[in-house]
């Protein structure tokens, strides 16, 4: 037998291993001494090994002499190779690296300039904010009625434009009255002298420098303005009229007050803008000195800078009706604040502080006027008169339009100056992106080559030695080990496993690495029961346990690839926080993440280490679910997360059989597993175990007691803490740039006011809509809400709404490709201009949509060429066809009321569940492998799913429908709608109301000129336009399942589709089983909610019996929907969902998904029928009237 004490020289590695085999085997029989017949067995079979390796001995010391000899052969051509392979590499290195920094200077500089139109837009709509909140002011201050309005005097008028110069950095800030007849001018100049006092007195107290002087003592008792020479003379008239009456800075001199501004050009032509469009107006740059007198003070340093004009109206009342009313301008706006705005204010905090060296050159009016700027980090600076910038970056400059405060569309037939803004880099940019690495790199890369020549010189004598491949082989085996498990425990279990694995034959050449994958991968059962456990006491120890809060039911109206999607981001950004604090994870199982800190490497500030973790992973999460919300859906930033931590000892091992893993065990992993249970949502729930060791180590201020006891299952009363958040809040969203597409970014803060709403005006009252264009306009034109979020040419919507419109935005962009895609697969035709509109405007004249909806809508047939289509993720439509889906997504949720079920969020929930829908016929359940390859598996599909799969326009119009379905809806059913409304009654001759007025305002809204490129996207000619309406119209009606007509028509057409009779693969069959299926597919959207995860149904279900009992204690209905809710719900599961849900699985096109919606149907039944009465109780109680409180704020609701 080879002794343990060393391995002779020309031992091999395999060798090694055997003999130390033979020595653990050998010391487990000292062990044993009663073995005897065990140990004479082995002694045999060991001088039988050790013969046998003599003879290996021979062959392998062969073997290494020839080894030796060709790697002397070889020596010289692979020196030669390493020292032409280190030139080379060196080389290329120089360029490679010189390459990257030019193409980090362009792709950075691409990100800049966009970054500066953003930040001119932002910095545009904080100044007008902040002008608008002053020029409001006054009409809250004015206690006179409208034909006196201008007479307004706003005692402390300093102290709100001292805070408005600031932000905005205006020079001077002027408040002029508007008159426009010589009447109220007299009027004007009178209460100017009498009241000139009051403010001018205020004014000067508020300026220290203006301590001990008086308000100029010749101010003008009357409106004047110059004539030659700078004379001055009362102003004869006629109007209009813009007397300068309030002053900031307050005037030194009597050259400004009561001057008639709209006596100079510049300001006439913005005002009169400003009165057109009731929005504020910025001109071209101008010697504002000239104007606004010695009252124009621009700031230190921007005495040369050049500045604008600003005229934003002063409305004449606060009260509703009075901006964008009817009456003319003249009698809504009372006057106008001006501004004297630099231009470098616009140009100020858009980049980062090491961004600097980027030129901007701004041409205002096709050239009157052009100014060159530089962007140094966040500040700005003035460079001087006409275009300035390094001619070398011509090719680089980029360019866009402004129009100051407005839209373009807005000045559309006035005169009025857009600025053209070029940016161009720079070299002082372009030298951020220059350095020394090129060189480095290539010196660096010789070097190495230099030093790989040495190493190779030295092969000969490092090959030579046996031990050191001994030694290469144990690292191998180890690496393997650790990275599989603990290093304490990995060493244990290579141990162990090489000692009694059973599946470790000494006579053969297996390595301790083969050992253990056997071990992991067969699990050996002979193993786990020789073997001694692996397992330790760990007696410092923190565990936490993390779970994702409201989880269950978001994965419930998830596809599964969505469902990982989520779990994977989170739990791999966790294990990279794991790595970066030393903290073990455990496992995960389900959405709960187990992680330890002390075990198995001992760390004595444990508690703390996992405080900090548990933190850091908080934080990231919200990062991950807001970057994840545009990809997943809306309401994936609502979700949350507990925390549990407790600290104490634990046992600690690899519990070995099949898929060994290592496992903790113990009473603090349980008291852990409690604190994440009965914690509380973006909470970190410690228990006292934990806050004492928090407290040892000085962290008193990072805990505070929780006020209630927790009673923790198996544990009784606990006293336990929350682990309170960092100092400095982490952001909650990413600062990324807007991207086309609809892939919209940086949404707002995760902390959402839900209540947000949007103002539709006089919706609320369920009044009816005249017929015609007017009423449909004043539908859609827009909301009288604070503004937050606004889609390019949409209306203004809360935070949460545009969070819906974007992710409806992205899922219509991406079936757009798909439909773009295929068109050009098959006809070659790409998008055109909008050639169809008139057509489309045309379609369905004279006819109801109740009155389109056909029994089989034509789908077209298997096309071989659409499999060859291109990816439709490659597609990229233009940002004017993403600008449009936008604003007409935009637009259709403005045209939601603010119902608490027939909102825009259900309609979103609805789009969810279709577009789930839909990805299960794409992949439906059918062995594709026996289905052949290329064409003909297509074409078996495509007959499988109807031809469904094959027609992205079909999809798309199915997801709009089920966007569209409750547009305007009035919050009462069709029955009530007819008696509220009798015009839209007599419109729709009382069938489906609701539905056919959704359709209508739809497509209208969808007809309007500015989405042109939009409808190209959609039909290129007039089949498809054609196929799209009707899928629109069947889908949209098919949601009216209270109207027994059509519901008769589609239990027959069904009971027709698939009847034995028409299940044939004739054409026509096909397109009758398609039509029947997409409409049963938007039903079962529609009530989606009932065939979901619980909390989601009972979410919806409060929701839905919160509209009719308002509607109830309204008035609007005479029936108590309470009295029959809970035997209705049951009766709808009975009758309607679960039938609904069988039809899904029985039509065979929908996979795994029909199970899915039929078992949460039918459990959903049974929680209700356990549940319902006593969720019915409580809904009453929540929404009841409490001593008329109810009936009092509804009815108010109602007044506004």
């Amino acid at each position: 037998m080879i002794a343990a004490s060393g391995p002779p020289a020309n031992v091999t590695a395999l060798q090694m291993v055997r003999n130390q085999a033979h020595s653990q085997f050998q010391d487990e029989d000292d062990e044993h001494p009663d073995d005897s017949s065990a140990s004479e067995d082995e002694d045999e079979e060991a001088e039988e090994n050790n013969g046998a390796e003599k003879k290996g001995d021979v062959h392998d010391t062969f073997v290494a002499k020839e080894a030796a000899r060709m790697a002397n052969c070889a020596g010289y051509c692979v020196l030669l190779s390493l020292i032409a392979v280190g030139v080379s590499l060196a080389v290329i290195a120089y360029f490679f690296v010189s390459g990257q920094e030019d193409d980090d200077f362009k792709q950075e500089y691409d990100v800049v300039k966009v970054e500066v139109f953003d930040g001119i837009e932002r910095n545009t709509a904080a100044t007008y904010q902040q002008l608008q909140t002053l020029a409001h002011l006054f009409p809250s201050r004015s206690d006179a009625n409208i034909e006196n309005s201008p007479l307004v005097t706003v005692v402390d008028y300093e102290s709100f434009a001292m805070s408005t110069r600031s932000v905005t950095q205006a020079a001077c800030l002027v408040y002029s009255p508007w008159m426009l007849t010589d009447a109220e001018r007299d009027i004007f100049g009178m209460y100017s002298q009498e009241h000139l006092g009051s403010w001018l007195t205020q004014s000067y107290a508020m300026h220290p420098e203006l301590a001990g002087q008086t308000p100029p003592t010749d101010i003008r008792p009357y409106v004047w303005h110059y004539i030659e020479d700078k004379l001055v003379e009362k102003d004869p008239g006629p109007g209009p009229y813009a007397a300068a009456y309030q002053v900031s800075p307050p005037p030194t001199q009597a050259d400004l007050i009561n001057f008639n501004m709209a006596s100079a050009g510049i300001y006439l032509q913005a005002a009169n803008n400003s009165m057109s469009t009731d929005i504020a107006i910025l001109s071209e740059p101008a010697e504002m000195a000239a104007l606004f007198g010695s009252s124009f003070m621009p700031a230190e340093g921007q005495e040369e800078v050049p500045h604008s004009l600003a005229v934003v109206p002063v409305p004449a009342s606060l009260s509703p009706g009075t901006v964008n009313g009817d009456a003319p301008a003249s009698e809504t706006v009372s006057g106008h604040l001006s501004a004297a705005i630099p231009w470098t204010s616009l140009l100020t905090n858009i980049l980062q502080e090491h961004q600097t060296g980027i030129t901007v050159v701004v041409d205002s009016c096709n050239g009157a006027e052009v100014h060159t700027y530089r962007i140094n980090g966040k500040d700005a600076d003035y460079i001087g008169a006409g275009d300035l910038h390094d001619g070398d970056y011509d090719p680089m400059g980029y360019s866009n339009y402004f129009y100051g405060f407005v839209d373009r569309t807005a000045l559309e037939g006035l005169f009025y100056c857009k600025h053209e803004i070029i940016v161009y880099p720079s070299n002082e940019y372009e030298d951020h992106f220059v350095s020394v690495a090129a060189n480095t790199y290539a010196v660096t890369i010789a070097a190495v080559a230099f030093f790989a020549i040495i190493l190779f010189l030295g092969y000969d004598m490092i090959v030579r030695r046996q031990q050191s491949l001994v030694l290469g082989e144990a690292e191998r085996s180890q690496a393997i080990v650790a990275s599989l498990f603990p290093g304490k425990v990995a060493r244990k279990l290579f141990m162990d496993t090489s000692r009694h694995s059973s599946g470790l034959d000494i006579s053969t050449h297996s390595t301790h690495s083969n050992n253990l994958l056997n071990f992991m991968s067969k699990g050996e059962h002979k193993t786990v029961e020789a073997a001694r456990p692996i397992a330790e006491l760990f007696p410092e120890a923190t565990v936490m346990f993390a779970d994702i809060a409201g989880f269950t039911a978001w994965s419930s109206i998830r596809e599964p690839q969505h469902v990982f999607m989520l779990l994977e981001s989170i739990f791999q950004s966790f294990d990279g926080i794991a790595k970066s604090f030393g903290v073990f994870k455990v496992e995960t199982v389900g959405d709960c993440y187990v992680a330890c800190c002390g075990v198995p490497e001992p760390n004595e500030d444990h508690a703390t280490v996992m405080a900090q973790f548990a933190r850091e992973c908080l934080r990231k999460f919200h990062l991950v679910v807001q970057d994840l919300e545009l990809k997943l859906g809306p309401d994936t930033s609502d979700l949350a997360m507990r925390f549990g931590l407790n600290s104490g000892p634990v046992t600690a091992g690899v519990l070995r059989g099949e898929r060994a893993r290592f496992q903790l065990f113990g009473d603090t992993v349980n008291t852990a597993a409690r604190m994440e249970s009965t914690g509380a949502r973006n909470r970190i729930h410690i228990s006292e175990q934990t806050a004492d060791l928090l407290k040892a180590h000085g962290r008193e201020t990072w805990i505070k007691a929780r006020e209630d006891a927790v009673q923790a299952k198996g544990k009784g009363t606990l006293k336990t803490f929350w682990l309170e958040e960092e100092a400095a809040p982490p952001r909650l969203w990413q600062e990324n740039d807007d991207q086309h597409l609809g892939n919209a970014s940086a949404p707002g803060p995760l902390a959402v006011n839900e209540d947000d709403g949007i103002d539709l005006g006089d919706h609320s009252t369920g009044s009816g809509y005249g017929e015609g264009m007017e009423e449909f306009h004043r539908l859609t034109a827009g909301t009288r809400l604070p503004p937050m979020e606004q889609a390019p040419g949409g209306p203004v919507l809360d935070r949460r709404t545009q969070r819906l419109v974007d992710w409806n935005t992205e899922l219509l962009m991406q079936l757009l490709k798909q439909v773009v895609a295929r068109r050009f697969a098959v006809s070659g035709r790409r998008t055109q201009p909008d050639a169809l509109w008139e057509m489309a405007q045309n379609v369905g004249e004279g006819h109801m949509p109740v009155e389109e909806v056909v029994e089989i809508i034509q789908l077209p047939d298997f096309d071989e060429r659409a499999i060859r289509q291109v990816d439709p993720d490659t597609v990229i439509l233009s940002p004017e066809v993403a600008a449009q889906c936008r604003s007409y997504v935009g637009r259709l949720a403005s045209m939601y009321r603010d119902n608490p079920f027939h909102n825009f969020e259900h309609a979103s929930h609805v789009t969810m569940s279709v577009s789930k829908l839909l990805s299960r016929i794409v992949a439906p359940e059918i062995n594709k492998d026996l289905l052949g390859e290329g064409a003909i598996q297509e074409m078996i599909l495509h007959d499988h799913t109807y031809g469904i799969t094959s027609d992205p326009l079909t999809q798309f119009s199915v997801v709009l429908s089920a966007l569209i379905h409750d547009v305007d809806h009035r919050g009462v059913p069709n029955f009530l709608l007819v008696k509220e409304d009798e015009s839209l009654a007599k419109k729709y001759i009382s069938k489906s109301v609701a539905e056919q007025n959704s359709v209508d305002l739809a497509w209208k809204t969808l007809m309007l000129n500015e989405y042109g490129e939009l409808r190209s996207c959609i039909f290129s000619d007039l089949t498809e336009l054609r196929r799209f309406r009707a899928l629109l119209i069947n889908s949209v009606i098919a949601t009216d399942i209270f109207d027994k007509e059509q519901g008769t028509m589609r239990k027959n057409r069904w009971a027709k589709a698939f009847s034995d009779e028409y299940k044939t693969t004739d054409r026509k069959d096909q397109h009758r089983r398609a039509t029947i299926v997409i409409e049963h597919l938007i039903q079962a959207s529609d009530v989606a909610h009932t065939m979901q995860h619980w909390h989601v149904y009972t979410k919806w279900n409060e929701r839905l019996f919160q509209e009719m009992f308002e509607s109830y204690l309204t008035g609007r209905s005479e029936k108590d929907p309470s009295a029959g809710w809970y035997q209705g719900e049951l009766g709808f599961f009975d009758n309607y969902i679960i039938p609904l849900a069988k039809k899904l699985k029985n039509c065979g096109v929908f996979g795994v998904a029909s199970d899915e919606y039929l078992n949460y149907a039918v459990e959903n039944r049974r929680e209700w029928a356990d549940k319902g009465e006593e969720i019915v109780a409580r809904m009453i109680n929540k929404y009841g009237p409490n001593e008329g409180q109810f009936e009092d704020e509804m009815q108010q609701k109602l007044e506004i």
